[in-house]
């Protein structure tokens, strides 16, 4: 590894060190309440230090939200790409959301929370054009995939693809946070577990959609 590689390897590993910290003190204190200090503290960092990778608290959230998404496109290209099953295919991307809420939920929270319609997108910082980006390169892959199914004549004719993205999309979370705040309860009452309960809703969300049920 030559030093110009070196350098960048440590500051990566800087950073990363940073930003789980910060996801820790996040998730203990919530965003508003935790401060530079605390980061500075929990991650043996100097603010000095800190600022010299990240302009702000904000900056540092907005790297979480980054690294998140980019993990969920990557899950979501390859349930698509190893697999060719329409279904399958449908099944990669529900574990894929499910890991992104589960491993990434300061990602996910930010992303279903954030209203972009009136953002200037040239006074942005270049996290947050990427945070944009890669929201629309997920939606694209979702859009195809569900042209996919139109193609083979699984999904109905009538389904309009990427309206169908943000609708099955928030279906999807929706399904998720059920899970995560009375999963054990509603497994409990159906006798089920948790994950039958799961796999019971991601069916209903995508028979909304196909012209025959499964």
């Amino acid at each position: 590894m030559d030093r110009q590689n070196k350098k960048e390897a440590i500051a990566a590993l800087h950073k990363e060190q940073i930003m789980k910290a910060a996801e820790r003190l996040f998730s203990e204190k919530g965003f508003a309440q935790t401060t530079l200090n605390d980061i500075s503290k929990t991650s043996e960092y100097s603010r000095r230090t800190i600022y010299a990778y990240y302009e702000s608290k904000e900056d540092i959230l907005h790297h979480i939200v980054e690294k998140g998404l980019l993990i969920l496109k990557q899950n979501i290209e390859d349930s698509i790409n190893f697999n060719e099953d329409f279904m399958e295919q449908y099944k990669g991307i529900c574990i894929a959301m499910s890991k992104y809420q589960n491993d990434y939920s300061h990602s996910a929270n930010y992303v279903n929370s954030a209203n972009s319609a009136n953002l200037d997108f040239n006074s942005l910082s270049d996290t947050v054009k990427h945070i944009l980006v890669l929201g629309t390169e997920i939606n694209n892959l979702l859009a195809e995939f569900i042209e996919g199914g139109k193609s083979k004549g699984i999904v109905h004719p009538d389904v309009v693809p990427m309206m169908t993205v943000y609708i099955l999309w928030s279906n999807i979370d929706a399904l998720l946070v059920l899970a995560q705040t009375k999963g054990k309860f509603i497994a409990k009452q159906f006798s089920i577990s948790e994950k039958d309960f799961l796999d019971y809703g991601f069916r209903q969300i995508i028979n909304s959609i196909l012209k025959e049920r499964v």
